[in-house]
């Protein structure tokens, strides 16, 4: 089964009836542009799922880093990935420099800008699910369910990504704003997890029914319920992917991740980034492919290296998918203790490896000539056994592995190291975060060394909120 999101041109963009005739000079038509009150009713959603979808893409994947054109900036894959260990700094900008250098500053201003393209997709999505939820003729029209789950998984990004004490916000009516209080991660955690509910509950279409399951699992994962994650991951098939489309048609519409990469060559493929940094380079794989044009990046001295998974401005994301789901599974079989022969750990890990199905979410097709560096397009990867376990220096180190090559550059890296250096007690794997972010010098003359964040900070704007003050804390 494969889902995927129909990118129209800009939030809140229809052809939509004339409002007056075309032979009054003084009433012009604007065809393209939804006035006030055109959205209530049930002829909209379809409207207001494309502002929504355009809003979550922004928010997700962006559209070109800033000082690079576009409107949206990066997404969450982008500056995620950066503060975790799948890009290094490749340009100039401070503000994307103190990321990689994981010394983060309230005041930085393109971290300020995704925050709120982040709240602008959260307040987008939740206010679909409430049109749908009033104006749907169909109970469980699949369109509800989808809203709900795109809002519930900003949710997850900013439990994820940013600091303990993010505050949820309301745009009101009236236009004006219902100031939150900061949130625990647990709390937004739990948040999502409503969210994901509500959309299981809304829909019998087993796509929606699938997209919902993967992204609550994917939540409870993050909260440490491991045995209830596992078996609702169970539900979900293989093949299953619900992917963000992208197209060349506008800027809005492209590949962000593409486009921070390799044209504006802002973002460049890391590998063992100061010292802990994981071996997507130099430990050839078919699911982190990568190649070297043998040019630097925008700041003219670091190697940009670009990744191949994405091949154009135009090539799909995907958001959730059926590996995901094998790969939950794989982690509550370990923390059961099921890492044997012929156990449950092995077996969900080796289901996409032996799956067609699992390796359709690549788009191993280049923009650049094919190269011999990670062997082409994927091919049936052979079966991982004990051997491979104590290879690897253990289960854990196993299957965080496995998840950084099949999640690779889907905004999922930050939160996996999140979790390994988290307390056990508080769902974490209880690693030394200097064993696990990278550290040591680093590369640029900006910061001798790399700092200790493992998170962003809520911008200074949020101080805005007569309820906020700071980040409640800095912990994983």
């Amino acid at each position: 089964m494969r889902q995927t999101t129909k990118l129209l041109a800009l939030v809140g963009v229809a052809l939509l009836v004339p409002l007056a005739s075309c032979n009054d000079p003084l009433r012009v038509t604007i065809p393209d542009i939804v006035q006030p009150g055109q959205l209530g009713d049930s002829a909209s959603l379809g409207t207001v799922r494309a502002g929504v979808l355009g809003d979550f893409s922004i928010a997700y994947t962006g559209d070109h880093p800033d000082g690079s054109g576009g409107t949206g900036g990066e997404g969450v894959i982008m500056y995620g990935g950066l503060l975790a260990d799948e890009w290094i700094n490749s340009e100039t900008f401070p503000t994307r420099i103190e990321v990689d250098a994981r010394t983060i500053q309230v005041t930085n201003a393109d971290v300020d800008l995704w925050y709120r393209r982040m709240h602008q997709a959260r307040n987008s999505a939740e206010k679909a699910a409430a049109q749908f939820a009033q104006f749907s003729f169909a109970p469980t029209d699949p369109g509800h369910a989808e809203m709900l789950t795109l809002a519930g998984l900003t949710y997850v990004f900013f439990a994820e990504t940013w600091c303990s004490g993010v505050p949820i916000s309301h745009l009101k009516a009236d236009g004006s704003i219902a100031y939150g209080v900061p949130l625990t991660t647990h709390q937004i955690l739990d948040t999502a997890i409503a969210r994901f509910d509500a959309a299981i509950a809304a829909t019998t279409d087993p796509d929606m029914t699938a997209f919902a399951s993967v992204a609550k699992a994917r939540a409870l994962i993050d909260s440490g319920g491991y045995a209830a994650a596992g078996a609702l991951a169970a539900t979900v098939p293989t093949s299953f992917a619900y992917v963000q489309e992208h197209s060349e048609n506008t800027d809005r519409q492209n590949n962000g991740v593409f486009n921070g990469n390799f044209p504006d060559q802002r973002y460049a493929v890391a590998d063992s980034e100061g010292v802990n940094g994981f071996p997507f380079r130099s430990v050839a794989d078919r699911r982190t492919q990568w190649y070297d044009p043998g040019i630097t990046g925008f700041d003219n001295a670091t190697e940009l290296w670009t990744q191949k998974r994405y091949g154009s401005r135009k090539t799909s994301i995907t958001v959730a998918t059926g590996v995901e789901a094998r790969l939950i599974q794989a982690e509550a079989a370990l923390q059961a203790g099921d890492t044997l022969a012929g156990g449950q750990f092995l077996a969900q890990l080796n289901d996409p490896r032996a799956n067609a199905a699992g390796r359709a979410y690549f788009d191993p097709s280049p923009f650049i000539p094919s190269d011999t560096t990670t062997g082409g397009p994927i091919g049936v990867l052979p079966a991982l056994t004990v051997a491979d376990i104590a290879s690897a220096g253990g289960a854990v180190k196993l299957l965080f592995a496995e998840r950084a090559r099949w999640l690779w550059l889907t905004a999922h890296r930050l939160g996996d190291m999140r979790r390994l250096v988290r307390p056990i007690p508080l769902g974490g794997y209880g690693l030394a975060a200097n064993t696990v972010f990278p550290t040591g010098p680093y590369f640029k003359v900006n910061f001798a060394n790399y700092g200790t964040d493992v998170n962003f900070p809520v911008p200074i704007t949020e101080k805005q909120n007569p309820h906020f003050t700071a980040c409640l804390d800095r912990n994983p």
